[in-house]
């Protein structure tokens, strides 16, 4: 086998690890959550502290409501015991139930105003949650699939890898130094095929020397780009 046919196949298996080590990279990177699930997360979040607050404040509402209805009807209770005999005492106490009265009042209309934000909220939340159970599900499904493709993959270069240490033998050492020196030159393209007279790396037309040399099995470079040609 000629050292241009040594160097091509090399370069194909290269090439095709390259490929899937990309692959693979872009494969681990999508199994992180994607930015849009960990902003819908942050979202029902801040929407279930939103909502917690609200019901703090409703709870705190409803404990002064039930105080202001204890002391309203403790006060009842004085006024119509029989026990206080001063009218101005008795009057005192009516003026303070009444005052209990509209507080109460006033107390249960913010409540009813509050119940309806908090409803509100609890619609805010209930989405945000659908939400993040949908694009959570449909990252739990693709990452189902995603390490498939990991295992794939990772079987693929090894076998690959095995492959590479096996043809690497075949080259020429001081050609393979010139290899890896244009592969590094060349954006990981060192050896480009040769068909219809056409270097398959940068597509120029070549002479016909160079031609004929390709196709007697000679390593030689493209005049254009530089790298190894073979005749394919």
């Amino acid at each position: 086998m000629s050292q241009a046919r040594v160097l091509y196949d090399l370069q194909q298996i290269d090439t095709e690890i390259r490929a899937k080590k990309q692959r693979l990279g872009e494969v681990l990177r999508l199994q992180k959550e994607p930015a849009a699930l960990v902003a819908a997360r942050e979202k029902a979040q801040a929407a279930g502290e939103d909502l917690r607050q609200w019901q703090a404040r409703h709870k705190a509402l409803t404990g002064e409501i039930a105080a202001v209805t204890d002391k309203a009807k403790r006060s009842e209770e004085r006024l119509y015991s029989g026990t206080v005999k001063n009218p101005k005492e008795l009057t005192d106490l009516q003026h303070e139930i009444d005052a209990l009265g509209r507080r109460r009042a006033a107390l249960e209309d913010d409540a009813l105003l509050m119940m309806m934000e908090i409803d509100e909220r609890k619609g805010v939340k209930a989405a945000a949650d659908t939400e993040v159970e949908r694009l959570a599900s449909e990252f739990t499904n693709a990452s189902a699939a995603l390490r498939q493709e990991q295992q794939t993959l990772a079987l693929s270069l090894n076998t690959l890898l095995e492959k590479r240490a096996k043809q690497v033998p075949l080259a020429q050492p001081a050609l393979l130094k010139s290899y890896d020196d244009l592969a590094r030159q060349k954006n990981g393209l060192a050896v480009a095929g040769l068909r219809n007279n056409k270097c398959l790396g940068c597509q120029l037309t070549l002479s016909a020397s160079v031609i004929r040399a390709a196709d007697e099995g000679r390593l030689i470079h493209c005049e254009n780009c530089g790298r190894f040609l073979c005749a394919i």
